[in-house]
């Protein structure tokens, strides 16, 4: 998938322009466009975040008073999700190659998008408005109520909070249609997931999330010694959890991991952990693709993995660690 950045409407550099006609004749297929308003925004960094069918992807764009134009390529229709500098999650459209899409979001508000040029987009932004007393509450009763319907999945992937109640999450979610999930490639990265109990795997593969210094990064269980990872979704987590990495921290590996809809207050928490440890961020929370497998039911979570990588304790409470 190519995606051009752009800085402002119809400020495209000739670079990206020439990024354009390359790829429409790709197929002869017009690419998607995406006017957006982020409405209290003012001029910084938006970064979009999508999975094109084989790995997350991610590109920067500029918001000029809070206008952003973003134009690209699929060959299958995407969920983009939105973030400020920051980290926070603004929201996410549905598109597909030819849309012409005019989006509005307010930020710090989740619950307000106006959408046009995409109906399922569309159907999005007015579920929200419609629904922003108790959101959690109305996903519930549109998936009991339209479980094969794409809005459905797609709530239940990019919108629905299965960290309130992890038992009741599993059950709801267990109602939607797994063909609507497998025959819409769009939803299928994070949606799949959240609609499963997964049987977990044996062992920890490397993920490849963003890290601390806002970069993408690999991590591998270390083969010199045990690696503990914290799973938390907190602002700020519990001073507990806090002692207890700094405690272990000398002695074997440490990352944590937050699952979270945004960033916000990452980075000040991190700092309160030893310098040792290693921190990251999976966007989409729990149904982030990396995650797969690991069948993460609630947080905080922890997991600690030996040097060929095998699980060797799993569970929500600190694991006790013997020589």
């Amino acid at each position: 998938m190519k995606i051009i950045r752009t800085i402002y409407r119809g400020m495209l550099l000739l670079s990206a322009v020439g990024c354009i006609v390359a790829a429409t004749g790709c197929g002869g297929k017009k690419p998607y466009r995406i006017d957006g308003t982020i409405e209290g925004l003012g001029t910084q960094n938006v970064t979009a975040i999508y999975h094109d069918g084989t790995a997350l992807r991610e590109v920067s764009t500029n918001a000029v008073n809070s206008v952003f134009h973003l134009e690209g390529m699929s060959q299958q229709p995407v969920v983009i999700e939105f973030y400020d500098n920051q980290r926070r999650r603004i929201g996410c459209i549905a598109v597909k190659n030819g849309d012409d899409v005019k989006v509005k979001f307010k930020a710090g508000d989740r619950y307000f998008m106006e959408s046009s040029g995409n109906k399922l987009s569309e159907a999005l932004a007015e579920f929200l408005m419609d629904n922003d007393d108790d959101l959690n509450a109305a996903i519930e009763r549109r998936i009991m109520s339209a479980p094969e319907d794409e809005l459905s999945v797609l709530l239940a992937g990019y919108y629905y909070d299965i960290t309130e109640d992890a038992v009741r999450a599993d059950s709801i979610l267990s109602l939607l249609d797994n063909s609507a999930i497998a025959g819409s490639a769009m939803l299928r990265s994070k949606a799949d997931l959240a609609a499963r109990s997964v049987t977990p795997i044996a062992s920890v593969k490397e993920m490849r999330l963003l890290s601390v210094a806002d970069s993408m990064m690999t991590y591998r269980p270390s083969e010199k010694s045990r690696t503990l990872y914290i799973f938390t979704d907190t602002n700020k987590m519990a001073d507990s959890i806090v002692a207890y990495a700094d405690s272990v921290a000398r002695d074997m590996r440490v990352a944590t991991i937050r699952v979270a809809i945004d960033t916000f207050g990452w980075h000040n928490d991190t700092r309160r952990i030893s310098e040792k440890a290693d921190h990251f961020w999976a966007p989409g929370g729990v149904a982030n693709r990396e995650l797969r497998g690991l069948g993460i039911p609630r947080l905080p979570y922890f997991i600690v993995a030996d040097t060929a990588a095998n699980q060797i304790y799993r569970g929500t409470k600190l694991p006790v660690i013997t020589e």
